[in-house]
């Protein structure tokens, strides 16, 4: 299947749901074992924690004595992790030692940062993103952190999660490349505090340039999709992961 067709676009009709075959790994017990993150359980435990409070922030309604004490605790918690910090480019992928990540395809375990699908990102949403073939599925269910208008998905954000999930398509496939020109069409709302899937699939290449679409779906029916123009890196993804870089 394809965006090849504008009445695709615009059609009324359920689509059909996605299958989802394959087992979540957001819920891997081993998710931030492997020593490729730098990282152990206890750093995985941090991120989910600081999840569940970026959402507990964004819509509690405690008074000013209750606010009050949670800052203080906060602003403990912000000490002990910062006595220590990652040195170096900060990146959403560990490029040292990876390639049992690149050998499974699994874009979960060499993006552990990303912004989007990062185990050890706070910020990243709860997604999941795995690889069947040569494309890519994924799920989320965004909370209000996420919110643009009225029980809607921010814009901006479903913009975002298309960027990654089209680049990992290219990443996967061994063809990385950088985001040329990603146009989104916003065909219905994608709604908060539901589940929503994710596909995406390799379209073409001409030189340098990669091509990839893709579309998010809600009850069966699409409600934004995308299409990528992707300028391919000048070496292959395994030669980067020859060079011996520690840094995050």
């Amino acid at each position: 299947m394809s965006l090849s067709s504008a009445t695709r676009l615009t059609d009324d009709a359920p689509y059909p749901a996605l299958t989802l075959s394959q087992k979540p790994l957001w819920e891997a017990p081993s998710a931030a074992s492997s020593p490729d993150y730098g990282a152990g359980v206890e750093r995985l435990a941090v991120a989910v924690a600081a999840r569940r409070l970026l959402n507990a922030v964004r819509v509690t309604a405690v008074g000013e004595g209750i606010a009050s004490e949670a800052t203080e605790l906060l602003e403990q918690a912000a000490e002990l992790l910062e006595a220590e910090q990652m040195e170096g480019l900060h990146r959403q992928g560990v490029m040292g030692d990876l390639e049992a990540g690149f050998e499974s395809r699994d874009p979960m375990q060499f993006f552990p940062y990303s912004p989007i699908i990062g185990r050890l990102n706070p910020a990243a949403p709860p997604a999941e993103f795995w690889v069947e073939g040569v494309e890519v599925y994924g799920r989320m269910n965004l909370s209000a952190v996420y919110a643009g208008p009225p029980g809607m998905v921010h814009g901006g954000i479903i913009a975002m999660v298309f960027d990654e999930l089209l680049g990992v398509v290219n990443v996967v496939n061994d063809k990385g490349g950088y985001t040329g020109t990603l146009k989104v069409v916003y065909q219905r709302p994608t709604p908060l505090l539901k589940e929503i899937t994710l596909r995406a699939w390799p379209s073409g290449s001409e030189g340098r340039k990669l091509f990839v679409s893709g579309e998010m779906v809600s009850d069966g029916v699409v409600t934004a999709s995308a299409e990528g123009i992707f300028v391919r890196a000048n070496r292959l993804l395994h030669e980067d992961l020859e060079s011996p870089q520690t840094d995050h």
